[in-house]
């Protein structure tokens, strides 16, 4: 386990800022003072998430976080090959981070996120 560095933080933090619920954004906010990730897959495609304090209930499925007009909140960002990638940030059903997963939609292998090129969908 590990702690966000500093651009996965950055990315996390402004699809956080496009969540339409204020008490949803501003527990997924504290929530990134108090966690730790997991790399659940060595190409960096996902992070679990693991919240000091929280004792997460059993897992009934995920759900996107959604922006004020209902929707996902997505971002996306660029492989180490050019390909495209979107970014979704998945909550438990307490509406607690849970889950940033990468989806490449070419279906090549997942090389590398450069975290630089992050940008709100």
């Amino acid at each position: 386990m590990r702690a966000l560095n500093d651009l996965e933080h950055e990315a996390i933090s402004a699809l956080a800022n496009q969540i339409g619920p204020d008490d949803q954004r501003g527990q997924l906010l504290q929530d990134l003072k108090h966690c730790v990730v997991d790399d659940a897959l060595s190409d960096g495609s996902m992070l679990k998430f693991f919240i000091e304090g929280y004792d997460r209930p059993p897992y009934r499925g995920q759900d996107t976080f959604r922006g004020k007009d209902g929707f996902p909140v997505e971002g996306v960002i660029k492989d180490a090959d050019g390909g495209e990638m979107d970014v979704l940030l998945f909550s438990d059903q307490n509406k607690r981070v849970l889950e940033l997963e990468l989806v490449k939609h070419d279906g090549s292998p997942v090389l590398g996120p450069d975290w630089h090129s992050f940008s709100l969908r």
